[in-house]
């Protein structure tokens, strides 16, 4: 019953820090202004901005199948992307209901009668290097931003990436142990996903407005902290916004360019989502990898 409370409590958190932050970017900022922006956004870069964000969702089911295997759930990679898709659709469209990771492991653990502990341990860690890898991308990224080459701070980077790299590996060795085989490989995924989704966003500033090579690296830098901070609102809506136009005030942006930036990008992830709603209505069924031929191939390797 607390349990069923504090989740309760947490959704109206999140929906009213979303209402709240609308409302005050929209007052500063009519919607006419943001709309206007958009329609006139070059629909080239558009659709490749949708191309990267649906590669990098693709890379980012992967990783998630990565660590199913890592604990011998051997999901098909066609079911495993179904699945990924269908727990999109219920972060971001019901805030109230049961959330994405927690839909893939009632489902899995419903269908194939999996470990309950090892499916939650397998979503969380998965959420966990992504966070290391916004982590590995900001460090770079502040290294190359004038005030800190200015103020020499640029030799404190591959330390503090050193630190923060072996950091959260001690931390997988401790807390989630039966995945560290796959660590370095999942590590390399999620850059790999943070890289297309900061592209993402480029071919969405450039839909836009063109802007200096420098503007790019820090829109890419607001987008990866608003990332971070998107846990507090419902689906990073209202958050990533607001973001984007502080950070318009501080670097000197344009504001209607900036939170149209963030309204762009989610609204792709909104329409991403929404395929997984077809596969919610059509419940395909989920199918594993034949164990016995893994093992068979295992031998024959060994």
């Amino acid at each position: 019953m607390k349990t069923k409370k504090k989740k309760l409590l947490s959704t109206f958190f999140k929906i009213g820090v979303t209402v709240l932050l609308l409302y005050i970017i929209f007052t500063k900022i009519p919607f006419d202004e943001v709309w206007r922006t958009i329609k006139k956004s070059n629909t080239l870069y558009l659709s490749l901005a949708i191309l990267c964000f649906i590669l990098s969702q693709w890379i980012s089911a992967k990783r998630l199948l990565v660590l199913f295997k890592a604990v011998h759930f051997y999901l098909s990679a066609r079911s495993n992307y179904i699945l990924y898709l269908i727990g999109m659709f219920y972060n971001f469209f019901i805030p109230g209901g049961i959330g994405g990771d927690a839909y893939k492991v009632y489902i899995l653990n419903k269908k194939f009668k999996w470990s309950i502990k090892k499916l939650s341990a397998a979503v969380l860690l998965d959420r966990f290097i992504g966070l290391t890898a916004i982590g590995i991308l900001l460090i770079i990224l502040l290294a190359c931003v004038p005030l800190v080459i200015k103020l020499n701070l640029i030799w404190a980077a591959p330390f503090v990436l050193i630190l923060g790299v072996l950091g959260s590996y001690l931390f997988t060795k401790q807390m989630f142990p039966s995945f560290l085989s796959v660590y370095s490989k999942t590590l390399l995924l999620s850059v790999c996903i943070q890289l297309l989704q900061c592209i993402c966003l480029g071919f969405i500033v450039k839909s836009i407005s063109p802007v200096e090579t420098d503007q790019y690296i820090t829109y890419v830098i607001v987008f990866l902290i608003s990332s971070v901070l998107s846990v507090f609102s419902f689906s990073g809506i209202g958050v990533r916004e607001m973001i984007f136009y502080q950070a318009s005030s501080l670097f000197i942006f344009n504001s209607t360019t900036a939170v149209t930036i963030g309204v762009l990008f989610s609204i792709i992830t909104a329409f991403i989502s929404l395929f997984g709603f077809i596969f919610h209505v059509k419940k395909p069924e989920l199918k594993c990898i034949n164990t016995n031929y893994i093992t068979s191939l295992t031998r024959f390797v060994q």
